[in-house]
């Protein structure tokens, strides 16, 4: 029987078969100066250093890293499922992703415990295959989820300050356009559109008769007022009417009246429940029904405390407190439950 020797080719450690992946965005790329070459090279050298087989580099261009959906991504992940990898090699984790949640799909799919494939960072000195590096792997990626959100906090706070200063953000509104000129900050001044504030003047005169906003859009179209696109719409007309002043243009109409603009409109009318009470007796004794009383207090300008409407529970009302017949109280049962 033959003893194979000690340093036959059959005891060769097999090559990890890997693919590189690189990504730059454009923010990354101007403020950090990290090239896709300067990657690439990065991954070859460590390939050769590490004895890895590198079988393709796959690039995403000028695309974030704020979730997975990216076709070179992607590309390398299917490379893993088909069998043609069996790492995946960046140059810093960030380039991967910089989401801990997207992260956390990443290692339940790929890259987590009993998962027959590899993540390795050349710069974050990330070998997947170690539990030292699966640890060192969730610290930065904690780390870098709280980087991009105090990034965003910091935008927001600086874009709301603005706002608050009258800085005017995207495309000019409805009636105004951005001259050539720029204030002492180097932001580009808002000037009128005379066709389009006029427009604005016909509108709010149209609201405050109380068309409705459909008639609006039409007698709009109708008259040529100047909108930008085919036709007026009606959220059109409530972004219109919200800067404009309007509180709550939304509103297919205006409000109703309050209870004081209401009493201040009929000043001739009586709100006395007495009065109304002993009116409604006397129509009573006329044969009157409780629909026709109503009728007729409403036209005498005799009129509810609260409302301008009569209806047959309150002429009822009416009568029992003229007559002083109160309702009969419901008795009580002795027998105890």
């Amino acid at each position: 029987m033959r003893i194979p020797k000690s340093g036959s080719a059959s005891t060769k450690p097999q090559q990890t078969r890997a693919v590189g992946y690189v990504r730059v965005s454009t923010e990354i790329q101007v403020s950090e100066g990290v090239s896709l070459e300067t990657q690439r090279v990065k991954i070859r050298a460590h390939c050769i250093a590490h004895d890895i087989d590198l079988i393709e580099i796959i690039s995403d261009d000028g695309v974030s890293a704020k979730s997975l959906e990216r076709p070179g991504l992607k590309r390398a992940l299917w490379m893993l499922d088909a069998g043609k990898a069996e790492a995946v090699v960046v140059v810093k984790l960030d380039r991967l992703t910089r989401s801990v949640k997207d992260l956390g799909v990443l290692c339940e799919n790929y890259f987590g415990e009993g998962k027959p494939w590899s993540l390795l960072a050349v710069s974050d000195s990330i070998d997947t295959r170690s539990a030292a590096g699966k640890l060192v792997l969730n610290v930065l990626m904690s780390v870098a989820q709280w980087e991009r959100e105090a990034i965003c906090e910091r935008t927001r706070e600086g874009m709301n300050h603005l706002k608050q200063l009258g800085v005017q953000f995207g495309a000019a509104p409805y009636g105004w356009r951005y001259a050539q000129e720029t204030d002492s900050f180097g932001r580009r001044i808002l000037v009128e559109v005379p066709e389009e504030q006029r427009g604005i003047l016909r509108i709010r005169e149209l609201y405050d008769a109380d068309e409705r906003m459909k008639r609006i859009c039409e007698v709009l179209t109708e008259e040529g007022v100047p909108c930008r696109g085919d036709k007026w719409y009606r959220r059109t007309l409530y972004r219109v009417l919200s800067r404009a002043g309007v509180r709550d243009p939304e509103r297919p109409r205006k409000s109703a009246p309050s209870k004081t603009e209401r009493h201040a409109a009929t000043p001739s009318a009586v709100r006395d429940k007495h009065a109304a009470a002993t009116r409604a007796t006397e129509l009573r004794t006329h044969g009157m029904s409780l629909r026709q009383i109503a009728v007729q207090l409403h036209k005498e300008r005799i009129l509810p405390q609260r409302g301008d409407v009569w209806y047959a529970a309150g002429v009822m009302d009416l009568l029992r407190v003229s007559t002083g017949v109160q309702p009969p109280m419901p008795q009580r049962s002795n027998v105890r439950r």
